[in-house]
């Protein structure tokens, strides 16, 4: 686990993705049993400043206080709110799978029937752009200050079973790149830091082993991290990924490893990690590495040693995002057909308070967070 990346440029890759779920649906639960394992070199290392427990916090949903609207980007219906810019609304009636805030604009991947998808960009005053079409996007990202984006195809034939040829595809405000992944069954974006794309290629479409790529787009270089196995996410950082390993009777572990030599800091067999703090200090987590429904808590990480720094239990987790380094917004309801709400949260002191107030909504059109992979 602990072997340095092997680093081969513009190689054949062989991965086969656990998909980044495209709205994020988190949470997380501290079991009392197994907990995470470190490696020798990370066990050896001081850890005063880290807690040796840290006791759940039960959240009353109707004993919150009101705090401020999320700063982040959600999805209320078909309106996409916080971040920069104003409230967009998103025509038509096809699926939303993932938003992001883009110039001022919205960048969203629709469902389009028969398992199709496309990528478009709404603008508040004039809606679809019809120019801005892109077929079989299924990956969205946007850089920590929103200022750049990255996105990726996986095209399926009309059975459902995966097409080969695809590509990934970068933005910022001045300038744009394509990269095409001919032998790639799915490329899948994970994160993009300034001008550097960190995705995922699918090149045997039954194969679930995956590797890390890492494109540089001023250059066009392509690097293979071939520690990485199933990646399943990168800190806004660019400094630790997440590892998804697969075990024996549909068991998974979570590993958390570094980019530069690829060596495992820690794992998990309790928690699927489902993001990171815009720091990287915290990664926050569910035990569902299914990542559907709902879970019974959230959990937050340290990410250098994955001891636990706080819990939040007592309500039904929808799915979860970074605000800041200090702040989790969480989409929560009571159960199913209860009205949903999103919750803000201090991983320092544990305390909540309400973001968006509970509305009547199915969970299918409830608010949903847009930051977070799963």
């Amino acid at each position: 686990m602990d072997r340095p990346n092997a680093v081969a440029r513009n190689g054949r890759l062989a991965i086969g993705l656990v998909v980044v779920a495209v709205l994020a649906v988190a949470g997380g639960a501290f079991m009392a049993g197994r907990g995470p394992v470190v490696s020798p070199s990370t066990a050896a290392e001081p850890l005063a400043e880290t807690p040796a427990a840290v006791s759940a916090v039960t959240v009353r949903l109707a004993e919150l206080p009101t705090g401020r609207a999320p700063q982040v980007a959600y999805l209320s219906g078909r309106v996409v709110k916080g971040g920069l810019g104003d409230d967009i609304t998103v025509p038509g009636k096809e699926d939303i799978l993932r938003a992001a805030r883009f110039e001022g604009d919205a960048l969203v991947i629709l469902d389009v029937g028969t398992g199709d998808t496309e990528l478009v960009q709404v603008s508040s005053g004039s809606g679809i752009d019809s120019g801005s079409r892109v077929p079989a996007v299924a990956s969205l990202v946007t850089s920590i200050d929103e200022d750049a984006v990255a996105y990726g195809t996986a095209r399926t034939n009309a059975d459902h079973t995966r097409r080969q040829g695809n590509a990934v595809y970068w933005r910022n405000s001045f300038d744009d790149q394509k990269l095409d992944r001919p032998d790639d069954w799915a490329s899948t974006v994970l994160a993009v830091v300034g001008s550097t794309v960190y995705f995922a290629a699918t090149t045997d479409p039954d194969n679930p082993v995956a590797t890390l790529n890492v494109w540089h787009t001023q250059t066009g270089k392509v690097d293979v991290l071939t520690s990485f196995k199933t990646p399943a996410g990168v800190d806004l950082q660019g400094t630790n990924g997440v590892d998804q390993i697969s075990g024996a009777a549909q068991t998974f572990c979570s590993a958390l490893r570094q980019l530069a030599n690829g060596k495992q800091l820690w794992r998990t067999c309790e928690y699927s990690l489902n993001g990171f703090t815009p720091d990287g200090e915290t990664v926050y987590a569910t035990p569902d590495f299914r990542a559907e429904g709902a879970d019974p808590s959230v959990t937050a990480l340290d990410s250098r040693t994955g001891n636990v720094r706080r819990q939040w239990t007592g309500l039904q987790f929808l799915s979860t995002a970074a605000e800041d380094d200090d702040h989790l917004l969480m989409a929560v309801d009571t159960g199913e057909s209860t009205p949903v709400a999103i919750i803000r949260c201090s991983i320092g002191s544990g305390d909540c308070e309400l973001a968006v107030s509970p509305t009547k909504v199915a969970r299918r059109d409830a608010l949903w967070l847009m930051g977070s992979w799963s």
